[in-house]
C-alpha cells in the first residue's frame, strides 16, 4: 500500500514511537497499522505499560512502513536505531508477502530512551505529538530550546527539565565530552564506560552530607532548574526535595560529570593515580595526589578533606584498578567485563523509576505535560504511546518472578538452618538440585531496591545482616569468629588476645586498628564477640605490642606534617605514647641493601627524603635542628627538650663547613642550603668580660712549671667555656684558642681539683651568668654515673669514619 503522506522520522527515533506518528499523520490509531502483521509474541493493551518498548520489522513489514510514510528504507535505517535488527530477529518468517512484527525492550537493546523535543520533532512535522528517541547520557542536552531530556517510565510525569539559564555550560560539557571521545577512541577508552564511571562517582558526591556542606554550585543550580521545570507545569502532588533532587541530578552535575571523566581519562593523571596507590602492605588504598589534582581541575581544592583515599568508593576502587593495570605484565589480558572501568553493583547511582519507588511507592501524580492525568500504571503514569505488557499462560513475568524468589527463598532457607547466616560468597553457595544461592544472594543484593517489602521480610527473618551496608566476606569472618566464641568463650582485649587461633588474632587486630571508622552495627556485632570500645582501648595501651605498619605509618605522617622530617631519636614519642624513634629504626635495619627500600620504606620517603639517609641519623636531625634556628620553627611547634641553643646550631655550621671535603656529596648540598640561609658564619668571640676575669683570675692555682711552653689561662678557660656552650668535641677547638690537646689538660686538673666549681659558684656579672650556668650544667653531668646519664643529644659528634663509610 501506498500512502499519500510524508512523515519523517526524527534521528535515533525509536520505531514504535515513528509507527505511531505515522498512524496519526492519517488519524488512525496505532493498531490499525500493527494489524496489518503477523506477531511472533502477540501482546494485547492492557493496563500495565512499558514506555521504553520497540517494535523489530522483518522486511515485507518494513517495505510497507516505507511506502505509508514515503520516505525511503535506507533513510529509515539511517534514522531508526532497530530498524536492521528487524529482518535478523525475524529471518525464516515471512512468505505470501505477509509481514511479521516482534516485541522488544528497546532500553535494553539500543540504550536509554527519552523523550524527545516536541518543538524539534514539530519543525520537521507539523502535526508531530510525543516523541521517544534513544538518547546516551551525555547527550540529552537540547541546545536549541534548553531542555534536559528525561527518560520516560521513571514514574514521573515530566517529559524535560528545563536548563535555559545553564544552556551555555551544559552545550560546552557535552560537547568537550564528545572530542574527549574522538580523542581517545585510539587508545581504547571507550567513551560510555568512562562517563558510566565518571557518573558514579559524581553521583556518590551528591549523596554525601559532607560534600554538600562545602559544595556551593550544585545548590543554585538545582533550585534555578527546579524553579524554572515548575514554572511550565504544575509538579506531582506530594513531592518533596528528594524528589526533585533524583530527578534533576543528572542535568545539575553534568559539567562536573564531564570534567571527572576527562581527568579519569587522562594518561598524565592516570600515572599520577597508579604511583600513589599504595601497596597491600599497607591495607589502605592511595591516590592522595590524584585527588588532589582532581579537585584542582573541578575548582574544589576541599576535594581531599572530602573523598579520602581510605573510603570504598568508586574513585579509590578505580585508582586501585589502575595499579593493577600497570603492574600487569605485557601480554596478559585483564578479567572479562572486569577492567579498569568497571563500575561495582553498589556503587552504581540509583536511577530515577527505582529512586522514585522507593520514597513514595504509591505517588499520586497531577495533570502531567502532554494535559492527561495520569493512571494506574507503573509508578502511577500511563504513557502515551504504550507498549502493553505481554499476558499469557502464567500470568505475565511479575507472576515468574516471583516464583523465582518463592524458589531461592526455599534455598535460601534451608541453607539458614543449616548454618545461621546467608552471608554467602557470590563464587559459591550451591545448594541441593545444583542451584547456584550464592549467586542469586548477589543479585538480590544488588537490586534490593526492586524487592518488595514482603520479599525483604522475608530474608531478613532467615538473617538480619542478609543484605549489610558492609562488604559480605566480613559478615562471613564475623560468623566464623562468632563460632569460636560460642565454644571457647569471648574475647579480651586486655589479654593482647593471646590463646586465640592465627586467623582470628589477624582479623581482631584489624578491627581494632579501624574500629573508629567501623559502621554502628558492626561495633555491635563486635560487641556480641566481646570485644566493645573499652576493649578495644584496653588492647590498644597493652605495653611493648608490635604495631602494625598502618599505624607506625599513619603517627609518621602525622609526625612529618607538624615537623617537616622524619630525623628523629630513638627515645621519640608521640602524643599518645607511640614509640615513633624506635619504630622508625626498626623500619630502617629492614630496608634492602644495595639502596632497594621495602615498599613501607617508600612511603616513607615520600614523606621525608632523608628519613633513612646513608650518614648517622643524628646529623641529620643536628641539620634540621639547625635550619630551624635560621628559617623559624614551624607553627605550633616548641623547641624539645636537649635542642641545641642558636650557640651550637652556629658552630655545628662552621664546623661542617671546614669539613666540607669530607662529607658525602648530599650531605655538601644540605650544608649549602643552610649556608644560603645562614649568609656568613660569624667567627669566635670571647664570653668572658673583664670584670669577671678580674675576678675568677684569683680562683686559679698558680701554673705549674713543668717546662714547656706557657699558655695564657684566660685562654684555656675561654676553650673551656666554647666547649660547654656548643658540645662539640675537643678537637674542633677554634684556631684561636690553641691546641685542643693542652685545653683539655687543663680541663681536666681543674676539674679534678676543684677550681671549676668554685668558678660556677662564685657571682658574676649578669652578662657572664649565661656560660656560668651552662658550664655548671656541664660538670652536673659529668659527675654523674655514666649508667644513670641521660641520652646526650649528638648533635654533630660524627666522627670521619662514619662519613667515609656512607659515602661507600
Amino acid at each position: 500500500m501506498r500512502g499519500v503522506l510524508r512523515v519523517v522520522p526524527v534521528a535515533g527515533e525509536t520505531t514504535w514511537s515513528f509507527l505511531h506518528r505515522v498512524a496519526a499523520a492519517y488519524g488512525l490509531q496505532a493498531s490499525d497499522l500493527t494489524a496489518w502483521w503477523r506477531w511472533l509474541n502477540p501482546v494485547h493493551r492492557g493496563r500495565g505499560v512499558r514506555p521504553d518498548g520497540e517494535v523489530l520489522l522483518d522486511e515485507v513489514a518494513q517495505e510497507q512502513l516505507a511506502g505509508w510514510c514515503r520516505v525511503p528504507g535506507g533513510h529509515l535505517a539511517w534514522a531508526l536505531p532497530s530498524w536492521s535488527a528487524g529482518p535478523a530477529a525475524l529471518a525464516g518468517r515471512g512468505g505470501l508477502g505477509q509481514g511479521w512484527a516482534r516485541w522488544r525492550v528497546g532500553s535494553a537493546e539500543w540504550g536509554p530512551v527519552v523523550s524527545g523535543c516536541r518543538l524539534c520533532a514539530a519543525r520537521r512535522d507539523p502535526g508531530a505529538g510525543r516523541v521517544w528517541v534513544y538518547r546516551a547520557r551525555w547527550q540529552r542536552l537540547c541546545v536549541r530550546h534548553g531542555r534536559w531530556l528525561l527518560d520516560v517510565g521513571e514514574g514521573h510525569p515530566w517529559e524535560f527539565a528545563d536548563v535555559d539559564f545553564l544552556v551555555r555550560e551544559l552545550d560546552g560539557a557535552q560537547r568537550c565530552f564528545g572530542r574527549l571521545v574522538r580523542a581517545r577512541a585510539g587508545v581504547g577508552v571507550v567513551g560510555g564506560e568512562v562517563f558510566a564511571l565518571a557518573r558514579a562517582v559524581v553521583c556518590g558526591w551528591w549523596e554525601r552530607e559532607e560534600f554538600w556542606a562545602r559544595e556551593r554550585v550544585w545548590g543554585p543550580r538545582l533550585e534555578q532548574v527546579v524553579a524554572a521545570t515548575c514554572r511550565r507545569y504544575p509538579g506531582p502532588p506530594g513531592w518533596g526535595e528528594r524528589q526533585w533532587r533524583l530527578l534533576v541530578r543528572d542535568a545539575v552535575v553534568f559539567p562536573e560529570v564531564v570534567t571527572v571523566a576527562a581527568a579519569l581519562s587522562d594518561p598524565v593523571l592516570r600515572r599520577l593515580a597508579a604511583g600513589s596507590a599504595a601497596p597491600a602492605l599497607v591495607r589502605r588504598p592511595g591516590g592522595e595526589g590524584f585527588i588532589a589534582a582532581l579537585g584542582a581541575r573541578l575548582g574544589r581544592h576541599w576535594l581531599r578533606e572530602v573523598e579520602q583515599p581510605d573510603q570504598a568508593g568508586p574513585l579509590s576502587m578505580w585508582v586501585q584498578a589502575v595499579a593493577r593495570e600497570q603492574r600487569r605484565p605485557a601480554g596478559v589480558l585483564p578479567p572479562p567485563e572486569r577492567g579498569m572501568w568497571w563500575v561495582r553493583s553498589a556503587h552504581r547511582p540509583m536511577e530515577v523509576g527505582p529512586g522514585l519507588r522507593l520514597l513514595a511507592p504509591a505517588l499520586d501524580t497531577g495533570a502531567g505535560p502532554g494535559g492527561a492525568a495520569a493512571g494506574a500504571g507503573a509508578g502511577g503514569w500511563r504513557a502515551e504511546p504504550a507498549v502493553p505488557r505481554r499476558t499469557g499462560h502464567g500470568q505475565g513475568l511479575a507472576r515468574r518472578n516471583e516464583e523465582l524468589f518463592a524458589e531461592g527463598l526455599e534455598h535460601a532457607r534451608a541453607h539458614a538452618a543449616r548454618v545461621g547466616h546467608l552471608a554467602l560468597p557470590h563464587t559459591g553457595g550451591r545448594a541441593g538440585a545444583g542451584f547456584d544461592l550464592g549467586r542469586w544472594l548477589a543479585n538480590r543484593r544488588a537490586d534490593a531496591g526492586s524487592l518488595t517489602r514482603r520479599q525483604a521480610e522475608q530474608l531478613g527473618a532467615l538473617d538480619a545482616w542478609w543484605n549489610p551496608p558492609w562488604p559480605v566476606d566480613w559478615q562471613r569472618a564475623w560468623h566464623r569468629a562468632r563460632t569460636h566464641v560460642t565454644e571457647c568463650g569471648p574475647v579480651h582485649g586486655g589479654d593482647n588476645l593471646q590463646g586465640l587461633p592465627r586467623w582470628l588474632e589477624r582479623w581482631l587486630r584489624h578491627q581494632i586498628t579501624h574500629y573508629p571508622q567501623l559502621h554502628d552495627g558492626q561495633q555491635q556485632l563486635l560487641a556480641e564477640l566481646g570485644l566493645t570500645a573499652a576493649e578495644a582501648e584496653r588492647f590498644n595501651a597493652w605495653p611493648g605490642r608490635r604495631r602494625p605498619a598502618a599505624d607506625g605509618l599513619a603517627r609518621a605522617r602525622a609526625y612529618a606534617v607538624r615537623h617537616g622530617h622524619l630525623a628523629v631519636s630513638k627515645p621519640t614519642r608521640t602524643d599518645d605514647g607511640f614509640a615513633l624513634g624506635t619504630w622508625l629504626n626498626q623500619v630502617r635495619q629492614r630496608q634492602h641493601p644495595h639502596g632497594r627500600p621495602t615498599r613501607l620504606g617508600r612511603h616513607l620517603t615520600a614523606l621525608d627524603a632523608w628519613w633513612n639517609p646513608p650518614w648517622p641519623v643524628a646529623w641529620q636531625r643536628m641539620w634540621w635542628a639547625c635550619r630551624y634556628h635560621l628559617a623559624g620553627l614551624p607553627d605550633g611547634l616548641a623547641w624539645w627538650p636537649g635542642a641545641p641553643d642558636a650557640e651550637q646550631a652556629t658552630a655545628w655550621l662552621g664546623e661542617q663547613q671546614a669539613r666540607r671535603p669530607l662529607l658525602h656529596p648530599q650531605q655538601q648540598d644540605l650544608v649549602g642550603q643552610l649556608g644560603a640561609l645562614a649568609g656568613t658564619v660569624p667567627v669566635w668571640q670571647p664570653r668572658i668580660s673583664d670584670t669577671a676575669w678580674h675576678t675568677l683570675s684569683a680562683l686559679l692555682p698558680p701554673p705549674s712549671r713543668t717546662g714547656g711552653r706557657c699558655r695564657s689561662e684566660r685562654q684555656i678557660l675561654e676553650a673551656i667555656v666554647h666547649i660547654a656552650c656548643t658540645r662539640q668535641a675537643w678537637r674542633r677547638l677554634p684556631q684561636a684558642l690553641g691546641p685542643f690537646r693542652a685545653c683539655r689538660l687543663r680541663y681536666l686538673h681543674w676539674l679534678a681539683d676543684g677550681t671549676l666549681t668554685r668558678i660556677t659558684t662564685t657571682p658574676l656579672p649578669a652578662t657572664d651568668q649565661a656560660w656560668q650556668q651552662t658550664l655548671a650544667h656541664r660538670l652536673r653531668e659529668a659527675a654523674r654515673p655514666r649508667q644513670n646519664r641521660p641520652p646526650a643529644p649528638d648533635w654533630g659528634g660524627t666522627s670521619t669514619n662514619h662519613i667515609r663509610r656512607g659515602q661507600q
